[in-house]
């Protein structure tokens, strides 16, 4: 296998793990809304190992990319590479990738909107509860189990 096949092979790996990384965020989407917090931590330990996965992808991309004669040691890409090889593979790779690592963006943000908003929610919560408490027990002395 020359480099170049090497080279489209580690994209195609990658376009796949990164299917994989936009499935997960629409699965942790849904379990924010749900509320479910064993299946988000759950998840986020699949995504922690999936996005090792795909640094030592990308990794290796690059140094497949730096033994080119043309790279010149540089991490040129997909575009400069269909520019000095002509592979026709590439620019329909670069299209796929370009188009999911959006979404994976868009969806991320969402997330973390979502997340930040749930966090908002639970620290007003606790703040109401506290206070709650401490004028209970201070009118008391003890906090009954009817307040």
């Amino acid at each position: 296998m020359n480099t170049l096949d090497g080279l489209v092979k580690i994209l195609h790996e990658q376009l796949n793990g990164y299917e994989r990384l936009f499935d997960l965020l629409k699965r942790e989407k849904e379990a924010i809304i749900g509320f479910r917090p064993d299946e988000i931590e759950e998840i986020s330990r699949t995504k922690d190992s999936l996005i090792l996965q795909l640094k030592l992808l990308e990794e290796e991309r690059q140094r497949l990319i730096k033994s080119f004669p043309f790279s010149e040691g540089r991490n040129l890409g997909i575009h400069d590479l269909y520019l000095h090889t002509g592979d026709e593979r590439l620019p329909a790779l670069r299209s796929k990738l370009l188009s999911l690592l959006q979404g994976i963006e868009e969806l991320n943000e969402i997330n973390r909107s979502f997340i930040d908003r749930a966090s908002g929610f639970l620290k007003a919560s606790s703040s109401f509860l506290s206070v709650f408490y401490t004028e209970s027990a201070k009118s008391t002395g003890t906090v009954s189990r009817e307040a």
